[in-house]
C-alpha cells in the first residue's frame, strides 16, 4: 500500500500542510493495527476538517474493509481549551462535506468526556449487526490538549484497545510537554512508549 499517496491525499484538509511528519506517524501506526475477527472500530478525538480521518478511512478501506471510523468533536462554535479561539461550525460542514462518500462513518457530535459517559449505553449498526464499543482497534488523540483532557481520555480509552494497537496522542509537545512527561513516568508493562517530537504513541501489549 501506497502510505505517501494516502497522506498527500489527505493532508490538504488539515492544519498539517507545511509538516507532513505527524501524518506519516498517524498512517503508518494505523496501518500495523492487527487485523481481528470482527474487526472492533477506529476512533478518532477532534476532527475539525476530516484530514486526518480521510487518512484513516483510506487506510480502513484499504486494509480493513467494512471496518467503522467513529470521530468525536462538539463543533458548535466552543471555546478551545479556554482560549478565545471559536471551533466553528463551517469546520463541521467542510467535514461533512470531505467524508460523505464513507457510509462506514459514524460522528458524534459532542466533546470526549461526554461521548465516554456514554459509550456504554449507545450502540452503532455495520453490515447488517449491531456493535458495542467494548473495543476499539485504533485510537487517535487529537481533541483539546489539555492534561487533565488528554489523561482523562487515556485513562478511559486505552483498557478498551485491542492488544497490539495503537493509541496515537498528538501535539503532546504543547504545555510544557506534560503529557509526555506523564507517560516517561508512567511504570506499566500494559503498554510499549513511543515519543517522537510532537507526538506520543503507545503500543498496548496486554
Amino acid at each position: 500500500m501506497e502510505l505517501a499517496k494516502i497522506i498527500k491525499e489527505s493532508v490538504a484538509y488539515s492544519d498539517s500542510k507545511g509538516d507532513q511528519r505527524d501524518f506519516y506517524n498517524l498512517v503508518e501506526y494505523a496501518a500495523k493495527t492487527p487485523k481481528v475477527k470482527g474487526q472492533p472500530p477506529f476512533l478518532e478525538i477532534g476532527t475539525r476538517r476530516g484530514g486526518s480521518a480521510l487518512a484513516l478511512l483510506k487506510i480502513i478501506e484499504k486494509m480493513y474493509p467494512g471496518t467503522v471510523l467513529v470521530t468525536v468533536d462538539p463543533y458548535g462554535n466552543k471555546p478551545y481549551d479556554g482560549k478565545p479561539w471559536k471551533y466553528g461550525g463551517d469546520f463541521y460542514t467542510k467535514m461533512k462535506d470531505l467524508l460523505s462518500g464513507y457510509e462506514n462513518h459514524v460522528h458524534y457530535h459532542m466533546t470526549s468526556e461526554d461521548f465516554i459517559k456514554i459509550m456504554d449505553t449507545v450502540h452503532y449498526w455495520s453490515q447488517g449487526k449491531e456493535h458495542s464499543f467494548s473495543k476499539f482497534s485504533f485510537i487517535f488523540l487529537d481533541g483539546s490538549h489539555l492534561p487533565e483532557t488528554v489523561t482523562f481520555e487515556y485513562k478511559n480509552l486505552f483498557p478498551r484497545l485491542i492488544k497490539g494497537g495503537y493509541m496515537v496522542i498528538d501535539n503532546t509537545d504543547f504545555y510544557e510537554r506534560h503529557i509526555q512527561k506523564f507517560f516517561s513516568g508512567e511504570s506499566s508493562c500494559d503498554f510499549e512508549l513511543i515519543n517522537t517530537k510532537d507526538q506520543t504513541i503507545i503500543k498496548k501489549l496486554n
